[in-house]
């Protein structure tokens, strides 16, 4: 059977793209028409990509060690990286595989983890190799640049295309500053372009061949390790999942593939693109609890059990039942946030009672004694005592009960009609500490106790049993149950976690478990229930249910947060380090931006148009060139739309480095685009724009080059390169002292002219004879003084023009002519007026500088220089004796805190 050429070229298309597989046909005549170009080509291949990984050597290289400060989220991962060595339990809402990575790295350079990555801009001691750290991360960012190439090589277009794509990514500014930090971004990048190139390679090899198989298990380990550092690593695990489903689907209706066989395909995906992965991904836990074995900041995330244990606490066994008189500590299920606790300090604020909060390491004040509400009921002798004389009660489901705590007794737990002092709304309340000596107490201590049913233990259902009942405090007068939440109290409340009374609040943030349990009259042979220690699974789901919950959380407003619509268009970056004269921005090369995202959106409009005319009935393949682009584009552009769509439904802060995968993928779509384009033209004209585009990329990337080393700039050339009015690129940073340009546009009239001067802070530009003022046009010419227009002249701040304007007249003045100090006189005469006798601006009286207590701004209405001292516990010595002294005297007024996360 003859084959013709135009079938010939299908086929040797089908096997260059990753879009079909090579079950089909005659693998021996297959081999025979791939190998006698197959060697020469992977060799030049192989040279072209290592010479573009030379030249992304010093591109990204370039300055490492600049700045020797933390940088960004540097403070975040390059102290999550210190936790490692110190072996300090930490939490993060990132899986750990990049942190270990960079621990591992420091450890090897001889850093003993002891630096404090206090705060941005922190100056780095010798004794941390933080350079080595972000050589790390640069080396995998130059790796990502042979990469690119390799993929669109695999993909089976020209070297011109794979160069050019290479080449933007080399060139590509916001990626150059994300692989030179210490970030997960570009170990993110890489793992997924690896895993890209992995999976075409996958697909040039023979049905089961030995390089079939290494390549299938190589692009489940990329897999894994993506999915390892961000979990936005498995939109790469979905892009190539959806491309396999099409594959084994493919193969499924080919008759000549025997079950078998095809079982061995789709066994053979599923463990390598799935189970390896998630293998990986789990084993990357593994080895994060086994290094994490001491006590950190990241202990409330995690269960009382693990928090114990990881603070050294021997584990405690302890009686089952609970009894009316017996002392208790209580723990919060959902939060994890410790045991309820009270100490003796009072709320600074509300009713100014003691205060009742969550407290996460055990301690004397998180006893309590729960007592009977009604002291009349007649008793019920469930138990009889140690001391064979005493009957115990249990307490039951229903039981309306006291809890008294044991250090500042008499004072129980308590709720009234008050908002709670941190989430005040108007169905929470407070839960405070209350009551004194002779005095048993009022209704407002009333709490009826609701137990779950639990399966295991039937009758931890009926009564409370310790470490077996989950159960509920409803407070009866209120209507509300004890509740507690992830906010916290103010420095005056220690900045522990807040307990209050909630009003049909979500049953999990409500429900409570007895931890330990005192009574000496409890009989010798009652049941013990020993403390448990969570194992792996357990605290695997634990933290990823932490992790997932502070992911949804992160909705805090950011001021370089950006939402999804901005990123293809570059609207705007983010700050990442600020110094006087110099910065570093992230901020993509614009030309890479917006050609990548032309070319996506191009190519969707390609395929709709051509899917419609199929419907038509045309039948549009252009000798089968039609099926190869749309399927070599289609898989990237699908990655990309899988890498960035899913960012418009998460409601949490989102920056402009979460497009970085997108935009990869973005840059592999115009790769195959230029090789549609210039396919069939001559080689000269093929070199020739590769020359033109090449030149332009790198002309972009050296514009914006000093925000992405952070080197010096002019004022002159950041302004040039601000394209959008949405960038904010701090021109005015740039030569401190050096003249700056101040446009001063007259509205609706196309021409204006420019005032340069020294930039001075909140100086008030004024055109005096002796300013030092330098009138000049757009072309740079200077003008004399009398040539300006009036309509240029530059006047007060808007808000007091008119009321300038109202005394000018009064005066027999014009505004325009006192900024040239000239004055009419009473003939009508111009006259010079000295500028002594020109008139002043009235003068300006500071306003005091708030008063800072605890971070709360005091303020009142005592303007008497004698008031009492400002303490939020002070008292006022004016007072009389026999008065009772307010224990607050002073009103304490919230201050916002802006936090980085």
């Amino acid at each position: 059977m003859s084959i013709s050429s135009s079938e010939l070229r299908q086929r040797k298309a089908t096997t260059a793209s990753p879009a079909m597989d090579h079950e089909k046909g005659d693998l021996k005549k297959q081999k025979l028409l791939v190998k006698p170009t197959h060697k020469t080509a992977s060799s030049h291949d192989a040279f072209v990509a290592f010479a573009l990984f030379i030249v992304s050597l010093p591109i990204r290289f370039k300055h490492i060690s600049h700045p020797d400060q933390v940088v960004f989220d540097e403070v975040h991962f390059g102290q999550q990286a210190s936790y490692y060595i110190t072996q300090k339990f930490y939490f993060d809402v990132h899986p750990p595989l990049v942190k270990m990575m960079m621990a591992l790295v420091s450890w090897i350079a001889g850093y003993n983890g002891q630096f404090n990555f206090k705060e941005i801009g922190s100056e780095y001691p010798p004794s941390m190799p933080y350079t080595a750290v972000r050589a790390l991360g640069t080396l995998l960012g130059c790796l990502v640049v042979p990469l690119a190439y390799l993929t669109i090589r695999n993909a089976g277009h020209s070297r011109i295309a794979g160069a050019i794509t290479a080449l933007a990514i080399c060139f590509e500014n916001g990626l150059i500053t994300n692989s030179r930090l210490i970030l997960l971004d570009s170990y993110l990048l890489f793992f997924t372009a690896f895993s890209i190139y992995a999976y075409t390679a996958f697909y040039k090899q023979s049905a089961f061949s030995r390089s079939w198989w290494m390549w299938l298990l190589l692009t489940g380990v990329g897999l894994g390790c993506a999915f390892s550092s961000k979990w936005v690593g498995v939109f790469t695990m979905a892009m190539i999942g959806l491309s396999t489903f099409k594959h084994l689907w493919e193969i499924l209706g080919d008759i000549s593939v025997t079950k078998r066989r095809y079982f061995v395909h789709f066994t053979a995906r599923l463990t390598c693109l799935c189970i390896i992965p998630i293998a990986i991904y789990v084993a990357t836990f593994y080895a994060h609890f086994a290094l994490l074995t001491k006590s950190g900041p990241g202990d409330n995330y995690m269960e009382i059990e693990t928090q114990n244990e990881l603070r050294g606490y021997d584990p405690v066994d302890t009686p089952v039942p609970i009894t009316y008189g017996s002392l208790i500590t209580m723990r919060h299920r959902e939060t994890t946030g410790g045991y309820l606790h009270s100490h003796a300090a009072n709320y600074a604020e509300g009713s100014g009672q003691q205060q009742v909060t969550l407290y996460p390491y055990k301690d004397e004040n998180n006893w309590w004694r729960i007592l009977k509400a009604d002291v009349d009921e007649k008793d019920t002798h469930d138990l009889l005592g140690s001391d064979n004389t005493t009957f115990l009660e249990y307490v039951r489901h229903g039981d309306i009960v006291r809890l008294e705590h044991v250090v500042t007794a008499p004072r129980k737990l308590h709720s009234h009609n008050v908002p709670a002092p941190v989430t005040d709304t108007e169905y929470h309340f407070e839960v405070s500490g209350y009551g004194f000596v002779n005095h048993t107490g009022d209704s407002d201590d009333f709490w009826r106790v609701q137990i779950d049913n639990n399966t295991q233990y039937p009758e931890a259902g009926q009564h409370l049993e310790a470490r077996r009942s989950l159960f509920r405090l409803e407070h009866p007068n209120q209507d509300c149950h004890l509740y507690s939440t992830y906010e916290r109290l103010p420095d005056w409340g220690y900045e522990q976690q807040e307990v209050s009374c909630i009003q049909e609040g979500l049953k999990s943030k409500i429900m409570w478990i007895i931890d330990e349990t005192k009574n000496p009259l409890l009989p010798a042979d009652v049941d013990i229930e020993h403390e448990h220690r969570p194992g792996f699974v357990s605290k695997f789901i634990r933290l990823h249910h932490a992790m997932w919950n502070f992911n949804v959380g992160l909705t805090e407003a950011h001021p370089f947060q950006t939402r999804p619509f901005a990123w293809p268009v570059l609207r705007s970056g983010i700050n990442y380090w600020i110094s006087e004269t110099a910065q570093i921005i992230l901020l993509g090369n614009p030309l890479v931006y917006w050609a990548s995202t032309v070319a996506v959106l191009t190519f969707g409009i390609i395929f709709t148009f051509f899917q419609l005319r199929d419907k038509r009935g045309f039948k549009d393949h252009f000798n089968g060139k039609r099926a190869f682009f749309e399927s070599s584009a289609g898989f990237f552009a699908l990655g990309w739309v899988l890498h960035y769509i899913p960012f418009y439904y998460m409601d949490r802060q989102l920056f402009l480095h979460h497009y970085m995968p997108a935009l990869y993928l973005a840059v592999l779509t115009l790769g195959v685009g230029i090789d549609l384009i210039f396919k069939k033209s001559p080689r000269i004209i093929q070199l020739g724009f590769l020359v033109i585009a090449s030149a332009c990329i790198v002309y972009t990337y050296y514009v914006y080059s000093p925000i992405t080393y952070g080197e010096p700039w002019s004022v002159a050339e950041c302004e040039r390169a601000t394209l959008l009015d949405s960038w904010d690129l701090n021109c005015a940073r740039y030569n401190v002292g050096a003249p700056q340009r101040v446009r001063l546009n007259k509205s609706n009239e196309p021409d204006a002219i420019d005032i340069e001067q020294p930039l001075q802070v909140e100086q008030e530009i004024r055109l005096e004879p002796e300013g030092g003022i330098v009138y000049v046009d757009e072309e740079g010419n200077r003008i004399a003084p009398e040539d300006v227009p009036e309509e240029y002249l530059v006047h007060d701040d808007d808000d007091d023009e008119d009321e300038d304007e109202d005394e000018d007249e009064d005066e027999g003045m014009e505004q325009g002519d006192i900024k040239h100090g000239i004055e009419e006189d009473d003939n009508g005469d111009d006259e010079e007026v000295e500028e002594e006798d020109m008139p002043t601006d009235p003068p300006v009286f500071a306003e005091p500088e708030p008063e800072f207590i605890d971070g709360k701004e005091v303020y009142g209405d005592d303007e008497d220089e004698d008031e009492y001292p400002k303490t939020i516990y002070g008292l006022d010595p004016e007072a009389d004796e026999d008065e009772e002294p307010d224990p607050f005297p002073l009103k304490v007024r919230d201050i916002p805190n802006t936090i980085h996360v």
